[in-house]
């Protein structure tokens, strides 16, 4: 679960729907530009669904289970790393890797972004659940598409790349997969907020991380 700082103010991100938060990570994806207003508004409120219909199907089968013992119950190890969360301008929080599955904690991202979640917003933002358990579920939804015969939901929308007569080039949106896994955390931890809210932090997390480094290193 790679972040990017989102455009709108802290306010409108806490009370925004689900529904807007996704049509704003759509807005960043160079091939949902493609598609018209009608086919955004299905696709995020399919993602939405996808993701909100796999928690419940997990929730039913490990009923009372915290995401951690739900992933090792599915065989999917939880590592916590300490490597550099930043490449480029992503910041890494978690992340999923299929062969063999497991799920990556960046421990240098999240105590950052611990830090930031001060003053009562980690509760006002994730209720009761940790930092820990809402990316842990994010990436067991990525987990989930691996192993199910359905088609993934960045699949089921696809945009137009070069159309020549009947012939198209067309891809799938990446995006929706990152829409769906925060509907399926939100569900399966009962969110107060969709996890996109916590990309406001990454301005603040990055700001703890230049601090804590130049610190070590004076």
């Amino acid at each position: 679960m790679a972040r990017k700082a989102t455009a709108l103010p802290f306010d409108k991100i806490t009370s925004a729907s689900p529904e807007s938060l996704g049509l704003l990570m759509l807005e960043a994806d160079l091939h949902a530009a493609r598609l018209d207003h009608r086919a955004r508004l299905a696709a995020v409120s399919a993602a939405l669904a996808d993701g909100a219909a796999t928690a419940r199907g997990l929730r039913e089968r490990f009923p009372g289970l915290p995401a951690h013992e739900i992933a090792r119950e599915l065989q999917v190890p939880v590592l916590a790393i300490d490597d550099d969360p930043l490449v480029g301008s992503i910041w890494r929080f978690a992340e999923y890797r299929p062969r063999p599955p497991r799920i990556m904690l960046y421990t240098r991202g999240l105590a950052a972004l611990e830090q930031a979640l001060v003053d009562g917003l980690a509760a006002r933002l994730l209720g009761r659940a940790t930092t820990q358990d809402v990316f842990v579920a994010h990436e067991l939804y990525h987990h989930a598409e691996t192993i199910r015969s359905e088609a993934p939901i960045a699949r089921r929308y696809q945009a137009t790349l070069l159309q020549i007569g009947k012939w198209r080039w067309r891809t799938g949106i990446a995006t929706l997969a990152e829409i769906a896994a925060g509907s399926f955390a939100q569900s399966l931890l009962d969110l107060p907020c969709h996890p996109k809210v916590l990309d406001y932090f990454v301005p603040v997390v990055r700001e703890f991380q230049t601090r804590s480094e130049t610190a070590f290193s004076s």
